[in-house]
């Protein structure tokens, strides 16, 4: 029987909603692979009508497909789709970049600094906490610009990304971690030019790299995984 009670309907549906975008994000529904609601259920412990409402608030996100009277289907891991997150990241960050050379305040620069030197390094089966702190960063620059909006577009960017970062950054840690530091750097010399030339720089490179970093995606994919 189901909760008289709103507010306790709405967490639900929300939980349920960030528990299927979790599995989205990360690729638990393989590309192309049909979304079993009813397994869905029995696993969140729910009815099949939250599930469904989450999956088409999940579509309408871009983390999955639908196909009429074929239900619902895991995305596919899309180089185009991919590389234009990246462009509009790249354009937004270099946006956000000018606006923290402007706005922030040294004292932010600092707490800035020393959240970005707390990171995490992705050695011994810690990319997915360097992952998260990495998103953490671009989150709390796009903060420091003082536009919500930005942090809001971040969010959703990294979001559809996530999955693509993580092999990525299993890849070359190092270079992620220098180029943090690096940016805090120029930020404290207020040069919008320099720092929004090193956004875009660093974001080119990962975007040159799609191609390889995809392949290996796909085949993290479709590794056997644990029942």
């Amino acid at each position: 029987m189901g909760s008289n009670n709103p507010s306790e309907s709405e967490a639900g549906q929300a939980s349920v909603h960030e528990r299927l975008k979790l599995m989205a994000m990360t690729y638990q529904f393989r590309p192309g692979e049909r979304i079993n609601e009813i397994e869905l259920s029995a696993k969140l412990g729910v009815s099949r009508t939250p599930v469904r409402e989450a999956l088409n608030r999940l579509m309408s996100e871009g983390f999955v497909t639908a196909m009429p009277g074929r239900g619902f289907h895991g995305r596919l891991l899309d180089a185009k789709e991919i590389y234009d997150l990246y462009e509009a990241r790249r354009a937004i960050e270099q946006a956000i970049i000018r606006l923290v050379c402007a706005r922030a305040t040294d004292e932010q620069l600092d707490e800035f600094q020393a959240f970005a030197e707390a990171r995490p390094q992705a050695q011994d089966g810690k990319s997915m906490q360097a992952l998260l702190h990495d998103e953490e960063y671009h989150l709390r620059l796009a903060t420091l610009s003082g536009n919500s909006e930005y942090r809001r577009i971040i969010e959703s960017i990294n979001d559809r990304i996530h999955f693509v970062r993580w092999i990525d950054m299993r890849m070359r840690d190092r270079l992620t971690a220098d180029g943090h530091l690096r940016l805090v750097r120029l930020l404290r010399s207020r040069d919008e030019d320099a720092c929004a030339e090193d956004v875009g720089r660093t974001i080119q490179r990962r975007y040159d790299e799609i191609v390889e970093v995809i392949r290996n995606g796909i085949a993290e994919i479709y590794l056997p995984r644990p029942d």
